[in-house]
């Protein structure tokens, strides 16, 4: 049992509420709870990385694979706490609550991707949510924040109801929420049966509610205002960790409790993939403020995810999961890189304040091109390899005509990278 207090997860929680209280104490000096908030974040990772704990819950699972996820999870929330200290030191606005709440956020990711369990999956998803509400509305003197932070609200509410009513609905023709005994009674019914009917039904809503959380087309509405409305360190949040949770969690549903349904949900993931490549590569055209123009690129990126995804293969699987942590750490340098420049002493916000930015921020700007051209698959950049593998994959499947509509929207897209 001493075993358990190693797992990540119980390490954070302890940590939260430790700091909440030692912050109290410290509200004159808020730099050493940050430095504490980082060392939590370290020991962690630490405990994730070497792994001592690997057992399984019928609804939670601890092995090799969910601790290395976690592992860069958490080295990513290191990073993003970095720059969110910068930046709300330099508005003023530094508070230990916007770290606590992310942390809180960083847990519920990591009972979604450990979940055996569909109610599990949904409490990590709420746990999530409710984090993410708080930090979207965080900048309570920005009137496009407090928008952004109740349009999430109102349709994360509808998107949790879907999932719900989907859970559902495979509890009520299955008689579980176990991943692996779902498995074992789909096995079990006849395809032409009410009851495979009705988990069919259960699978699309679930889907439907899953990737308006990834930010797929067409549940994407709320991207763009929200990326714009947030904090840019709120951006960067929302579009790295979340991200990845949700790919885990497809991966988990897909390959696990809904493998017999893969000729339903493979195509409904291809024509979501090939929705949000369009989508996110023609609307990005018109964009003039750089973090509504990052959030159709994140719309566009995420399509390549699921397209590669909906494909059912050994190349295709790889292909997503080497596209996901390049895309993860891609977005989360160009964020990083606009949040340590200022202008006008507003921070960026429009595509016109980076004009001149060789000259104020020389070094900043060679970083910017560098990221800007990997998202658009410029060669030898790494984002191009990316790309590489998700077109390669659809040519062994032989979507000969999806892989020409996937070029020809890359190419489109280089035009606003």
């Amino acid at each position: 049992m001493l075993s358990l207090f190693y797992i990540p997860e119980i390490i954070l929680s302890a940590g939260v509420l430790l700091i909440i209280i030692i912050d109290l104490y410290l509200q004159k000096n808020r730099n050493i709870t940050y430095i504490l908030i980082q060392l939590l974040i370290i020991i962690s990772a630490y405990y994730a990385f070497i792994g001592k704990t690997y057992f399984s819950y019928s609804a939670y699972e601890f092995s090799l694979f969910t601790s290395y996820v976690k592992f860069i999870l958490l080295v990513g929330t290191f990073i993003i706490f970095h720059y969110t200290y910068k930046h709300l030191t330099y508005l003023k606005n530094l508070k230990i609550e916007y770290f606590t709440i992310s942390l809180l956020g960083l847990i519920g990711i990591m009972i979604m991707i450990s979940a055996y369990s569909l109610l599990m999956l949904y409490l990590g998803i709420e746990l999530l949510s409710l984090a993410l509400y708080a930090l979207i509305g965080f900048n309570k003197d920005s009137g496009l924040s407090s928008e952004a932070a109740i349009k999430y609200y109102v349709l994360g509410a509808m998107s949790s109801g879907i999932l719900l009513f989907g859970v559902s609905l495979i509890y009520g023709f299955t008689g579980s929420i176990n991943y692996f005994e779902i498995a074992n009674q789909l096995n079990t019914l006849n395809a032409n049966s009410v009851q495979y009917l009705g988990v069919i039904f259960g699978l699309i809503f679930i889907t439907a509610s899953l990737c308006f959380k990834f930010g797929a087309a067409p549940f994407h509405i709320w991207v763009p205002d929200i990326y714009q409305g947030s904090l840019i360190s709120t951006t960067i949040l929302l579009s790295t960790l979340p991200k990845m949770a949700v790919f885990i969690v497809f991966i988990k549903l897909y390959f696990i409790p809904f493998y017999a349904l893969s000729y339903i949900w493979s195509d409904i993931l291809i024509f979501v993939g090939i929705l949000s490549i369009v989508i996110g590569s023609i609307f990005a055209l018109t964009q003039d403020n750089i973090k509504r123009l990052l959030a159709y690129s994140a719309i566009s990126n995420i399509g390549f995810i699921i397209l590669a995804l909906g494909l059912v293969s050994k190349s295709g699987l790889y292909a997503s999961l080497y596209y996901t942590i390049i895309y993860s750490f891609t977005a989360l340098a160009s964020f990083g890189v606009i949040t340590h420049i200022t202008s006008n002493s507003n921070g960026v916000e429009n595509i016109s304040d980076l004009a001149g930015l060789s000259k104020t921020h020389p070094y900043f700007a060679i970083l910017l091109l560098i990221t800007m051209l990997s998202s658009a698959g410029i060669p030898p950049l790494i984002g191009f390899h990316a790309k590489l593998m998700v077109v390669q994959a659809l040519i062994d499947s032989n979507y000969i005509f999806l892989t020409i509509i996937v070029v020809l929207m890359t190419v489109i897209s280089a035009y606003y990278y």
